[in-house]
């Protein structure tokens, strides 16, 4: 499995917990989180967190004083690159693979990141053209509806009814 937690912009920490940017030390990580305070931190809801936990996006939580699960503030990172990448339309094995690619250590090329971009784009632009048709489609039968009479009568109601 690919190690998803080395993302060349999420700091490096040392033993102390201490974040490293490039050969400096600067300040201390954050305290672990809580899934609550992390769901509160990304916008992303607590059942989306433990899909990306049990999927393998983000580490599996280590259990803390009271058995709470708690988590890594670099995880506040990658679920926040798992948001934006969701909002783009990225489907989750892409984002598996942005995440991946991301790594120092993938030796992967920028073009490699744009070439899934630039897949993205066309579903993107493939679901624009449907979304199209049926608009067309449904503005059509919503002014063919005479908006009176019985409901079993309705145009838009029939011609759902009809085989295609």
């Amino acid at each position: 499995m690919v190690d998803y937690h080395r993302h060349r912009s999420f700091p490096r920490r040392g033993r102390d917990n201490t974040v490293f940017e490039g050969n400096a030390r600067a300040m201390p990580a954050l305290a672990p989180i809580t899934i609550a305070g992390l769901a509160a931190k990304t916008g992303i809801d607590v059942e989306s967190i433990r899909t990306y936990e049990r999927m393998g996006l983000i580490e599996k939580p280590r259990r803390g004083p009271g058995g709470y699960l708690l988590y890594r503030s670099q995880d506040v990172e990658i679920l926040t690159f798992i948001r934006r990448a969701t909002s783009l339309g990225f489907s989750l094995p892409a984002i598996r693979d942005l995440l991946g690619l991301a790594q120092p250590r993938s030796g992967a090329c920028c073009s490699t990141v744009y070439d899934i971009a630039v897949r993205q784009l066309a579903e993107i632009r493939t679901r624009i053209e449907e979304l199209g048709r049926m608009e067309k489609a449904l503005n059509e039968l919503a002014a063919s509806c005479p908006r009176e009479g019985a409901a079993n009568d309705c145009s838009i109601l029939n011609a759902l009814i009809q085989p295609a």
